[in-house]
């Protein structure tokens, strides 16, 4: 009898064997991949050991044999030499034990073990940095950081770790561990960019470092790891903290008792009072510049390091004598706000050229509080510019437009938008609530600036400003104070000077940098700068705003920035200082000039670090007169000697009614049958042209520095009066497309006698009746009879300032005020669109 089987067990049998094939394929598929990555690690561990034996050279380890990094100027000649990190030697012995037992404890605890590499965590490491995609981390020893600074760049690739380690090994197999320390010491940066613990014993003690105590030689010993982080005049509680952390690590390997750890953490940071000199050989005037080509060389991967090592030669945009001048204008107290309540006022200042973007000089503070990696109020401040951006964000982006010109008119009269009602900082005088660009823009004043940005629409400002290189961010697109320089998060002199380029420039901007090629020591171009243009606004649109900036200091408020034999174009800026529950500032935080010649564009910051009740710039200190100045003083001092050049666009001079055409034929006389003085003048040719009627007492003059009475699109209009008494009278023709002045009349006068205004009564209370002929009051009729007030109907219907600016309603208008405060009443209205939300913010002055 056959036994059936288990329909299960036919299955198994057959899953087992496919399972063996498959765990045996598996197997050769991981053992091969595995060969495969021992030869590649192989191949790979080998190029990296001939890349890093090619690289290991034991001299770069001899101070001795260093060459400095030598900077030269523009022209080619040396500035200055950065000597390498042995300019201040100190041997092992000179340094406390205190010193090397600390940073042995915090960087390299298996320091006298090792042999140049600590294999726990190295392998810790990379198995971190395989999981994290290669971004690699630290672990490194002592002997792997000399390598690091001595012979490669700041990179963290695998085989940049690689290499390191390799170069560790060979280090260690050269040296010996007192020599490698004793190299660490005087190569490794304890501040900064600076190299040397000589030099860190002085910047922050001013004492040599075998003088400095338990407490001190832990704070040093905690800075390699993050110099710039735990820099004690920059961060002290960080700094703190990290001695801390040295002290209870050198409890830890027994290098100190915790009675003499403890009695130290209870120490201050025992700084000196302000930093002690760097031994890199710059002299002071450079200093700035300096800490720049540090900063850009570490921006375009060289590394300042590199820049310190020596050997290097470094071709830059710098002007020694440009420099010089900066150095010793900063100097003087003259250009600056005075002291208040001990608070000193700082300022930041850049140039450049315009054809390249070259850094020509720079001053990142006063020289008397300047501290090496201290901040820097050229290129790190983020300050409100004021009217300064007026140029970037409203004029040219209007002028780019096609739409506008130095001739626009813009309203200029009682403003509110979205609520936002901004001020301007003294009375003038208008045409009919209305001002050219050109003098809105030469004077200052800010409701024009803020209308204009309204017409044109905030994104377009800031679309052309972004371009020029300023930085805005989401809040800025919601509220119009952009146009006085409310932006966020603010902006510095090396920004703005940047920006300014674009006019200088027929319209491109040249990015801003200082170095254009670097050299190493064995001849080759390792770094060649290649900057690339920016197309800011259209070639007519630079000439045009260098015309109107030109005029700013001509004719305009910036005139103290001229500098004798150059020809000059700039903005002044300044920002009003109001205290919390104030109505009226009492002066300052921020003042302003950027501006430039046919070869050099600058851009000038003043004001006090922290602005407040103690520190503000009062209304009598100068306020933007005081940059302008300084501009001047440092073009003066820096171009001395050199031919000024020229413009290629000429002074764009604000018109004069003697510059103005003559609108010929206006006549006027009294008509009782109309009831009002009927005045009628030759038109204008152009089709486009609207005219404005003034009119004022009986000796006025320059009436269209009134408020129009009316505004229409023929050569006639009656005024509706019937006052006695002399008036006169004047016609400014305007072209509705430009908003240019076309011409202007002589001023007339007309009188009404008693006997016209009641026969001019009389017929008004019985039209039926034949007016009777009456003799008219024709041009210039002389009458003395005094203007009494002026009395007349409503003014037409207003437009809204999104209109044409000229277009101001057809009604017959009352008498506008008069220069003489005899008129009274109507005067043309305009009640601008609304645009959403303001800020209040920030108030422009000048």
């Amino acid at each position: 009898m056959s036994q059936k089987r288990n329909p299960g067990s036919e299955t198994k049998k057959p899953a087992k064997k496919k399972q063996r094939k498959r765990s045996s394929t598996v197997k050769r598929v991981v053992g091969s991949v595995a060969i495969a990555l021992v030869f590649t690690g192989l191949a790979t561990t080998g190029i990296v050991y001939y890349l890093s034996m090619s690289k290991f050279n034991p001299s770069k380890l001899l101070l001795s044999a260093t060459l400095p990094t030598v900077v030269y100027d523009r022209f080619g000649n040396v500035a200055f030499t950065i000597e390498p990190s042995g300019i201040r030697r100190v041997n092992l012995n000179q340094i406390p034990k205190y010193l090397q037992d600390g940073l042995i404890a915090t960087e390299d605890a298996r320091f006298y073990q090792n042999h140049g590499i600590d294999i726990r965590s190295t392998l810790r490491s990379l198995v971190n940095d395989v999981l994290h995609h290669g971004h690699l981390q630290g672990a490194s020893t002592i002997t792997e950081q000399l390598a690091k600074v001595v012979y490669l760049t700041d990179n963290r690739s695998l085989q940049y770790k690689l290499q390191q380690i390799l170069l560790a090994v060979q280090i260690d197999h050269y040296f010996t561990k007192n020599q490698i320390l004793d190299k660490y010491f005087n190569f490794v940066n304890f501040n900064g960019a600076v190299p040397g613990i000589e030099n860190a014993a002085q910047i922050y003690f001013q004492k040599n470092v075998n003088q400095l105590n338990l407490a001190q030689c832990a704070l040093l010993a905690g800075l390699p790891q993050a110099p710039t982080e735990y820099d004690p005049f920059l961060h002290p509680h960080a700094a703190f903290a990290r001695r801390n952390i040295v002290l209870k690590q050198m409890v830890k390997y027994k290098y100190i008792s915790a009675a003499a750890a403890l009695a130290a953490e209870k120490q201050p940071l025992q700084l000196a009072s302000s930093p002690g000199l760097i031994a890199d050989g710059v002299p002071s005037q450079y200093a700035s510049y300096r800490d720049f080509l540090y900063n850009e060389a570490n921006q375009i991967g060289i590394g300042a390091q590199a820049l310190q090592q020596g050997g290097l030669k470094i071709y830059t945009n710098l002007d020694p004598q440009l420099q010089q001048a900066a150095y010793d204008q900063f100097n003087n107290n003259r250009y600056f706000p005075p002291n208040m309540d001990g608070n000193e006022a700082e300022g930041g200042a850049v140039f450049l050229n315009p054809a390249n973007g070259g850094l020509l000089a720079i001053m990142g503070t006063r020289p008397n509080s300047y501290l090496y990696e201290g901040f820097n109020y050229a290129t790190q401040t983020e300050r409100s510019p004021g009217s300064s951006i007026k140029p970037l964000v409203v004029y040219g982006p209007a002028i780019d437009s096609g739409k506008w010109n130095a001739n626009s008119l813009l309203y200029d009269g009682p403003l509110s938008i979205g609520g936002y009602h901004p001020q301007d900082w003294e009375w003038h005088p208008t045409v009919n609530y209305h001002v050219t660009m050109r003098d809105a823009l030469a004077m200052s004043w800010n409701i024009p600036a803020v209308w204009l940005l309204d017409q044109i629409g905030i994104g377009t400002g800031i679309d052309f400003a972004e371009r020029a290189g300023l930085n805005f961010d989401t809040r800025d697109f919601y509220h119009l104070d952009v146009a006085l320089g409310d932006i966020h998060p603010g902006t510095n002199p090396l920004q703005m000077a940047d920006a300014y380029t674009a006019f200088d420039n027929n319209g491109e901007r040249m990015p801003a940098h200082a170095i254009e090629r670097i050299v190493n020591s064995s001849g080759n171009t390792i770094y060649q700068a290649s900057p690339i243009a920016v197309s800011v606004m259209k070639p007519s649109t630079a000439q045009q705003m260098v015309g109107l900036l030109r005029n700013n200091v001509v004719n305009g408020i910036a005139h103290l920035a001229g500098v004798s034999g150059h020809e000059v174009a700039g903005k002044t800026g300044s920002v009003a200082y109001l205290p919390a529950g104030w109505t009226t500032s009492p002066g300052d935080s921020d003042l302003w000039f950027s501006g430039f010649t046919p070869h050099v564009v600058g851009a000038i910051w003043e004001g006090f670090p922290n602005p407040g009740l103690h520190a503000y710039v009062p209304n009598w200190a100068g306020g933007s007169a005081l940059p302008a100045e300084l501009f001047s003083a440092i073009l003066s001092e820096g171009l001395s000697g050199r031919t000024g050049g020229q413009f290629a666009a000429g002074v764009s001079a604000s018109l004069t009614p003697s510059t103005i055409p003559t609108l010929h034929g206006l006549s006027g006389s009294f008509r009782p049958d109309l009831g009002g003085v009927s005045l009628s003048w030759t038109p204008i040719a152009d089709p486009h042209a609207y005219y404005l009627v003034f009119r004022g007492a009986a000796h006025d003059s320059n009436l269209f520095l009134n408020h129009a009475i009316t505004n229409v699109a023929t050569p006639s209009f009656t005024n509706l009066m019937t006052k006695v008494g002399t008036y006169s009278y004047q016609v400014v023709a305007f072209d509705s497309k430009t908003h240019a002045e076309l011409g202007l009349s002589p001023v007339i006068q007309v009188t009404i006698s008693q006997a016209q205004a009641d026969l001019a009564m009389s017929l008004a209370a019985n039209p039926a009746a034949p007016a009777p002929t009456t003799p008219s009051v024709g041009q210039s009729s002389g009458s003395t009879t005094p203007a009494g007030a002026a009395q007349g109907g409503g003014a037409g219907t207003s437009p809204s300032a999104g209109n044409n600016p000229g277009t101001a309603g057809t009604g017959n208008a009352g008498a506008g005020t008069s220069s003489s405060g005899t008129g009274q009443g109507g005067g043309v209205q305009i009640s601008p669109q609304t645009s959403g939300q303001s800020s209040n913010s920030a108030s422009s002055t000048g």
